[in-house]
């Protein structure tokens, strides 16, 4: 019997949900949150480093705060499905079955 209060099997699964939720909001925002044509023409009318600061930042805390948005959801509410399948699945690998 574990006196764990989070069992490792959801650590884990939230540990992943957090690394995959991160690199895709990271995947998305790159490239659609990366230098427009838009923000040069405004940055080159009227230099604001105060502005161009804080939305470089914001790009790139959000990910992570998406990331641990997932992490916390897992904790509170246990593995999603496709996590356990893909959880049973490396499970059969390890033990040599899979």
């Amino acid at each position: 019997m574990s006196d764990a209060v989070i069992p490792p099997g959801v650590k884990l699964a939230a540990k992943r949900g957090f690394v995959r939720t991160t690199a895709q909001a990271y995947a998305a925002t790159i490239p659609t949150g990366g230098i427009s044509a838009a923000a040069i023409i405004a940055f080159a009318a009227e230099p604001n480093w105060l502005v161009a600061g804080i939305t470089v930042g914001v790009a790139l805390a959000s990910p992570p705060l998406a990331g641990l948005a997932s992490y916390l959801s897992i904790i509170s509410k246990g593995v999603p499905a496709e996590y356990q399948e893909a959880s049973a699945g490396s499970a059969d690998a390890v033990d040599g079955e899979g």
